[in-house]
């Protein structure tokens, strides 16, 4: 028969203290148990090293293998997000958002530059007048003239370029959409 050791003995080998080890395998399932009677009041040394692996790799693998799968489905989500904006990105669905601001803090300041210049030049029109219905139509006229040259200013080359390139992916090769 093998080697056989007390308790206190195989915590040693374990490395653990014998209360340690009596508390892990108090909780075990009866045919995983660590400590097996052999002769007399002791225990067989081959059949603890054996539980006693079995135990730590049961221990270890269960929980590094969730946590990889957990990584690999958060990666395989992200990658499917990833290919979703991209695209969404080539149908012209979505935009960058620094784009969008840049443009539209380029049309905020066309249209503050065109309204500051307002008075100066309806002020001079009105300067003699006395018919409060002549005034407004003549700032009414200026405005809507500023909102019109507004309207017809050509996009700035950044923002052309990108609109020329979303129309060419509807086109075939003849050129035709």
């Amino acid at each position: 028969m093998g080697v056989s050791m007390t308790k206190k003995e195989l915590a040693t080998i374990a490395g653990y203290t014998y209360r340690r080890l009596y508390d892990i395998d108090r909780d075990l399932p009866e045919g995983k148990k660590l400590f097996v009677k052999g002769e007399g009041e002791k225990y067989d040394l081959a059949i603890f090293v054996q539980k006693w692996v079995e135990y730590n790799v049961a221990q270890e693998t269960p929980d590094d293998w969730e946590d990889l799968d957990l990584v690999k489905a958060k990666h395989e989500i992200v990658k499917t997000q990833k290919t979703e904006l991209e695209v969404a990105r080539m149908r012209g669905q979505l935009i960058d958002v620094t784009d969008v601001r840049r443009l539209w803090g380029d049309i905020a300041n066309t249209v503050m530059q065109n309204l500051i210049h307002l008075p100066s030049k309806v002020a001079p029109m009105v300067q003699m007048m006395d018919n409060v219905e002549v005034i407004s139509s003549i700032i009414d006229e200026e405005i809507r003239k500023i909102l019109n040259d507004i309207a017809e200013t050509p996009l700035p080359a950044y923002a052309a370029e990108s609109e020329a390139d979303e129309e060419s992916e509807g086109e075939d090769e003849d050129g035709e959409v």
